[in-house]
């Protein structure tokens, strides 16, 4: 699904557009001139699949990499698949690359989402055999800038980028279309963190908005990180998606 100039949707499961594995977050493959980027993975149940749509997708140009933006298996679980497959890096945070190359289930909060239903029970992480820890990325000419953003776990990163449509920011879970959120109840879950990240997501005034899951933004994107502000400062939670 092609959204923008640069960007396309190639994974969504049932919390999105059901264009793959319904147990898929968004993946989003950013082009800039002749290289791109691939933003998550999906949960590596239909890896096949991605890359075909991904190759689809490339064209001419030639995938440099693949960024994560949190360990959880529906963002994360292609990786090791896809790295593979196309022989580029994997990127992520400090914690999620710490956690993607063990193949650290517990850490990623999986045994417990399959035992309550939320995946199924052949849902595993494979692990990755090296991720890298990058502020910065460049793929052409566009910089993309890794942000830290936890609260929904501890290892959340979200990624900027300047594009045609202005700035974009590629939320994970962050925060969704309406200003919708994803409080876990999971240890490493934290809601002052979360609100935190909020306010740093809104001070980047983004005119598009792609996250995880659900609805995406081409334009007045910081109106709907301002919603989710909003509602915590008011003293209530912004309403959830389960993500």
């Amino acid at each position: 699904m092609q959204l923008t100039a640069e960007c396309a949707l190639v994974a969504s499961g049932y919390l999105g557009f059901g264009l793959s594995d319904p147990w898929d977050a968004h993946a989003y493959l950013l082009s800039s001139e002749c290289e791109a980027v691939l933003i998550d993975t999906g949960g590596g149940r239909a890896s096949q699949l991605l890359a075909d749509r991904v190759r689809s997708a490339l064209g001419e140009r030639a995938l440099v990499g693949i960024l994560i933006t949190h360990g959880h298996i529906d963002h994360s679980g292609g990786a090791a698949d896809l790295a593979v497959e196309f022989d580029v890096p994997v990127f992520a945070s400090t914690l999620t690359a710490e956690w993607l190359v063990a193949g650290d289930e517990e850490a990623i909060g999986l045994p417990a989402a399959r035992a309550g239903g939320v995946y199924p029970a052949d849902q595993a992480l494979r692990a990755v055999p090296t991720v890298e820890v990058a502020d910065r990325i460049t793929v052409g000419s566009t910089l993309i800038h890794a942000v830290p953003t936890p609260g929904h776990s501890a290892d959340h990163t979200a990624y900027l980028a300047k594009l045609s449509g202005g700035r974009a920011l590629f939320s994970g879970d962050l925060v969704f279309a309406q200003g919708r959120t994803a409080v876990l109840d999971t240890p490493d879950a934290d809601e002052d963190a979360y609100l935190r990240s909020l306010r740093a997501a809104d001070a980047l005034a983004v005119e598009q908005l792609f996250p995880g899951h659900g609805a995406v933004a081409l334009s007045a994107g910081d109106a709907h990180i301002r919603a989710a502000v909003s509602a915590y400062e008011r003293g209530g939670r912004p309403a959830g998606l389960v993500a």
